[in-house]
């Protein structure tokens, strides 16, 4: 039994493929009903290249109707992806190909667009998620090297050191398999999980840790894990676990539905740097995945963060 035939211009409706045709001489666009709902443009709407104008984002439009232009000059193919905002404020991302014609005396490009908002965003997770691979990578190397280092400060034999190392490393791998933890449904102490984040990066420095029972939901365990994995980084590269002398003070407290950290670190010779960077963005977006207040400050040598992170709505 064969399907009955369809045609072509319902094919491209069912496909979300709008149609489109640009008239040179006359600077003139027409646009079939697809098209019109892809670019949310009212059937009434009298200046159709003005109405598609306005809806590119200013940073792609020079690009998109230069291309335009030189696919009449060239009498090439026109292929651009860019983004659009709608009159509602939603914005999407367009593919659209077209080809010059000329024919019987009249130039023309005609061509498809279709909504391709849904690959950018895969694109840009996937790209997010690279860099944040290969953020963590390098913080990796960093926690190891500074590992190393205080290690070798510690040890007075080749013995001492190995151990030393070998006792860090796992420490390491607890931590980091901690952060990766994604089925489970078990909260976790936060004590416990300061323990673990900073037990590979600790030496003879002084760290205290101070703070009544609390447990973090297991959905918001990766983002805060992250946080504190980034301030034991940047402490192992520029405070206090660069030092055996250094000294860091935790402590935390309840309120109403949520939990008050604050992070005391003994940091000498700050450095500013320590603030700039993918850690930083990296931090930034887990605060915000988490909805907490975050507020970093400087005073006597000592680096201060405290951070207010509400524990309902996991």
């Amino acid at each position: 039994m064969s399907l009955p035939p369809i045609g072509l211009e319902d094919a491209f409706g069912i496909a979300g493929i709008g149609r489109w045709e640009f008239s040179v001489e006359a600077r003139r666009l027409v646009i079939d009903e697809p098209c019109r709902l892809l670019f949310d443009i009212s059937e009434g709407e009298m200046d159709l290249q003005g109405a598609v104008r306005t809806r590119v984002v200013e940073e792609d439009r020079a690009r998109v109707f230069e291309a335009l232009d030189s696919a009449v000059s060239e009498g090439d193919i026109y292929d651009e992806v860019f983004r659009i905002t709608l009159p509602s404020g939603e914005q999407r991302w367009i593919r659209g190909v077209g080809k010059y014609r000329a024919q019987a005396g009249q130039r023309k490009v005609i061509g498809v667009s279709f909504d391709i908002t849904s690959e950018q965003e895969l694109l840009a997770e996937r790209e997010l998620h690279l860099a944040e691979m290969n953020h963590r990578i390098k913080n990796l190397f960093a926690l190891v090297s500074a590992m190393i280092s205080s290690a070798a400060r510690a040890s007075e034999t080749k013995e001492e050191m190995l151990d030393e190392l070998r006792g860090r490393v796992t420490a390491l791998d607890r931590a980091h398999s901690m952060m990766l933890r994604t089925d489970s449904t078990q909260p976790v102490a936060l004590g416990g999980l300061l323990e673990r984040v900073l037990a590979p990066a600790r030496a003879e420095q002084t760290i205290l840790l101070s703070g009544a029972e609390v447990m973090i939901p297991a959905r918001a365990l990766t983002s805060l894990a992250l946080i504190l994995h980034e301030w034991v980084t940047n402490s192992a590269k520029y405070g206090a676990l660069r030092s055996v002398d250094g000294q860091i003070n935790v402590t935390w407290e309840p309120y109403e539905n949520g939990v008050h950290l604050t992070w005391k670190e003994q940091v000498p010779d700050y450095d500013a740097a320590a603030e700039q960077g993918f850690g930083s963005r990296l931090i930034l977006a887990s605060a915000m995945q988490l909805r907490a207040e975050k507020e970093r400050r400087y005073e006597d040598g000592w680096l201060i963060i405290d951070m207010k992170l509400p524990l309902d709505g996991y």
